[in-house]
């Protein structure tokens, strides 16, 4: 079993998720570090919250999960769907976006050990590309989304 390039990918998802990462703050670094006060402020530049990109990179690891176990109907297509409700989003809400954003990683992670490189040429079900397009999109996703959380945060 061949695991050298996702091993590779996993490795960059997780220094994107908990720190050490080449372009600066990972997201655990933002979020421990986030003061509670800014994570649902509307700032006039930009459609979502903090707590909404918070919510959108929980949900996109869980999109990713069901495509691993083989959901062919699962999709991400509404704004709610995507940045969650306004029940969801809120500052009182806070720790629940967190912790279902960890447990959304740690189920992923957990969910590529029994992979080899041979997931990286498959199709994703319901998809037109591969699983080395959506593995190196997650990253590439959580890199643009740590921008958006920096910019917010100012």
């Amino acid at each position: 079993m061949n695991r050298n390039e996702l091993e590779k990918i996993v490795d960059n998802l997780d220094t994107v998720f908990r720190g050490d990462a080449w372009h600066g703050p990972s997201v655990m670094e933002f979020i421990n570090s986030m003061p509670i006060n800014v994570v649902d402020v509307k700032k006039a530049y930009s459609k979502h919250t903090i707590c909404q990109i918070i919510y959108h990179l929980g949900v996109w690891r869980k999109f990713v999960l069901e495509k691993l176990n083989g959901n062919i109907r699962f999709d991400l297509v509404s704004d709610e769907e995507n940045y969650g409700s306004e029940d969801e989003i809120t500052k009182e809400n806070w720790q629940n976006l967190v912790e279902q954003l960890k447990n959304n990683q740690r189920e992923l992670l957990s969910k590529l050990d029994e992979f080899d490189d041979e997931l990286l040429v498959k199709l994703v079900p319901g998809q037109d590309y591969d699983y080395y397009k959506l593995l190196t999109g997650l990253i590439q996703h959580d890199t643009y989304h740590l921008g958006m959380i920096w910019v917010l945060w100012e």
